[in-house]
């Protein structure tokens, strides 16, 4: 370790952050120190610990406890996503990237590790059923196979505790969004699940059908997504153009019928009609619904 003056360390990283909060973090050094010194490289560049760079600048200190190491391009990057993966509060789009472009450096690095990750990632894991013996021995040892692996995904896992279908799906949505779709996400336009039910199509289709999907749930954007597979992208769009989205209230009011409909079964099937003091007063709002349903009824006859 080495102690650099503050002035000559370089802070032209994209992947440090500098701008975010932290009084915290400043009372913890102040109170316990700096348990983890920040990392340069061989021409003092910052390559992890902005945050703490940046706390140790406000706190008045001259002199900035350091761990230099000696790596290649590629390295120097990935050892910085990492400590952006870890330590820093990333937006969706900033977490998608980061893990997209740590995969693609971790990879060129390691060869031997390399995995594909497609779009059948996207697809939620089928439960598996009961296992004979023999199948589960063969479960057992491709699981010691895979522990014996240091992939990419593996290693974020550890680090991050995300579960590897988060990570393979935040990486797809980095590395199969257009541009277009990836600027809607950090306007706040779409969310996650909208992405990865777009990013099945083409970039240049995504782009098409992105003003038409913004305002829909990602259940409705599946839909169009299929029919676009299945019909093509003008058949999909004439369809979502004469669609007229279900409101909230119905929503509300099919939700509700189901509960009320299982209650009154139950109630019946089981003998259990009330006959306590608010017997007459829940009769009368049975009334009042059942003539509030048929009027309702009859409007969509």
């Amino acid at each position: 370790m080495e102690l650099i003056p503050v002035q000559n360390i370089k802070v032209n990283n994209p992947y440090l952050r500098f701008n975010t909060n932290i009084d915290e973090l400043k009372e913890s050094i102040k109170t316990v120190g700096l348990i983890n010194p920040i990392v340069i490289n061989k021409e003092n560049k910052l390559i992890a610990g902005g945050r703490r760079f940046s706390a140790l600048k406000d706190l008045g200190w001259e002199e900035v406890p350091c761990i230099r190491v000696d790596e290649e391009g590629l390295k120097e990057e990935l050892i910085s996503i990492d400590e952006n993966l870890v330590r820093q509060n990333l937006s969706d789009v900033e977490l998608e990237n980061c893990l997209r472009r740590g995969k693609e450096i971790y990879e060129t690095l390691y060869p031997e590790y390399k995995e594909e990750i497609t779009l059948e990632d996207l697809k939620p894991k089928k439960p598996k059923k009961n296992l004979s013996e023999q199948e589960l021995e063969e479960e057992l040892d491709d699981a010691f196979t895979e522990l014996k692996k240091k992939t990419f995904v593996q290693n974020m896992m550890n680090k991050t505790g995300m579960s590897e279908t988060a990570i393979k799906r935040a990486i797809l949505r980095d590395q199969e969004s257009s541009h277009s779709v990836r600027e809607a996400r950090i306007r706040g336009d779409i969310g996650a699940s909208q992405v990865n039910e777009i990013i099945r199509l083409k970039k240049e289709t995504q782009d098409e059908i992105l003003p038409y999907i913004s305002d829909k749930a990602s259940h409705l954007v599946k839909e169009i997504v299929k029919d676009v597979e299945a019909h093509g992208l003008d058949v999909a769009l004439e369809k979502t153009a004469n669609f007229k989205p279900i409101t909230k209230e119905f929503i509300a009011l099919k939700n509700m019928s189901r509960r009320m409909n299982r209650a009154a079964i139950k109630i019946i099937s089981l003998g259990e009609m009330y006959d306590g003091p608010e017997k007459d007063e829940a009769v009368n709002e049975l009334i009042i619904l059942k003539d509030t349903i048929d009027e309702l009824i009859e409007a969509y006859k």
